[in-house]
């Protein structure tokens, strides 16, 4: 597993159900794709190329069911990770009307390979912090840098582009232990999911508003319809970090482990009776939700215990399917 993003901006329940459809697909044999080297290559698999897929609603299905990513980027020459809720969301392209299938839920962006990337059009990765977060610092100076480059050039001056800051986003999910009948045959049936990008700052009120209603609804789908609208204090204090999508890539491994072959004569014969080779399923369950005591009256909405069935039977099917 040497390499390490799913529908997660609109979890609406039949998002939950697109997601599904989409893990399942990825259980299936695949021919191996190639992307071109040209953009790719930071993200092109080196081993078990057949396991990789390079398509935008891939990294969707990984990032959809991992509430957490991990976030890492360059600081004063030193690497950094952090772990942070990463939103994807497409966008419709500047002067033009998001399409009726957009409106309801599925899937009506257009694809695009001009340029050799095989992720959608106007696809962006979300990432939301206090303004003292370190990554939120590093692109807030670099912004502030670029603007000041942009005005000394506006001025007449030679004055060279600032970097931006780059990023690299991984979601991960074990789907089951992978138990072979020695011990270098042991592995895990996991998705795993890659995207390289570059930061920008989000400004706006109502953009960063639609930007954290949309995180929450990441959390548990159509949530944000059930809670007191955010305040206007934490969205002037919130900063939101904007990923164009550079690159990804996605590996999966499903189905059982492999044997790994012995020499007898060397490495004597095998044990008796023979040891047991298989899958353990893994996923993730949602528990009974238990109340804080801080809002007496308030009942557990049925459209929370509904997301908390459909999750946990989602993660619960693909597990086992993927173990055969």
């Amino acid at each position: 597993m040497n390499m390490l993003l799913t529908k997660p901006w609109r979890h609406s329940f039949s998002a939950l159900s697109r997601a599904l459809h989409t893990s399942y697909r990825m259980s299936q044999p695949q021919t191996p794709q190639t992307p071109p080297k040209s953009e790719m290559e930071p993200a092109l698999l080196r081993r078990f190329g057949e396991r990789g897929r390079y398509e935008l609603e891939d990294a969707q299905s990984v990032f959809d069911g991992s509430f957490i990513a991990h976030v890492s980027y360059v600081d004063d020459g030193l690497p950094a990770c952090q772990p942070m809720i990463a939103l994807i969301r497409e966008e419709p392209v500047a002067g033009e009307a998001p399409s009726a299938d957009d409106a309801d839920g599925t899937d009506g962006a257009d694809t695009t390979e001009s340029d050799g990337k095989e992720h959608r059009r106007n696809a962006f990765v979300y990432l939301h912090g206090h303004p003292t977060t370190r990554l939120m610092e590093l692109v807030k100076q670099a912004t502030k840098a670029e603007e000041a480059a942009q005005e000394a050039r506006a001025a007449g001056h030679d004055e060279p582009p600032v970097p931006p800051v780059k990023v690299c986003i991984t979601a991960t999910k074990i789907d089951g232990l992978a138990l072979s009948t020695a011990p270098n045959g042991h592995t895990f049936n996991y998705r795993s999911a890659m995207i390289h990008g570059t930061c920008s700052q989000v400004r706006g009120k109502d953009v960063k508003r639609d930007i954290m209603h949309a995180v929450t609804n990441q959390i548990v789908a159509n949530r944000v319809h059930e809670v007191n609208p955010i305040s206007s204090m934490v969205v002037n204090l919130v900063y939101v970090v904007r990923v164009s999508i550079d690159r990804l890539s996605v590996k999966a491994r499903m189905g059982v482990p492999g044997i790994q072959p012995r020499n007898a004569d060397v490495d004597g014969p095998d044990i008796e009776p023979p040891a047991w080779a298989g899958v353990v399923p893994l996923w993730e369950q949602l528990g009974e939700p238990i109340a804080s005591g801080l809002t007496p009256g308030a009942v557990v909405s049925d459209n929370l215990r509904a997301f908390i069935s459909e999750r946990n039977a989602k993660h619960e099917a693909y597990a086992k399917k993927a173990a055969k």
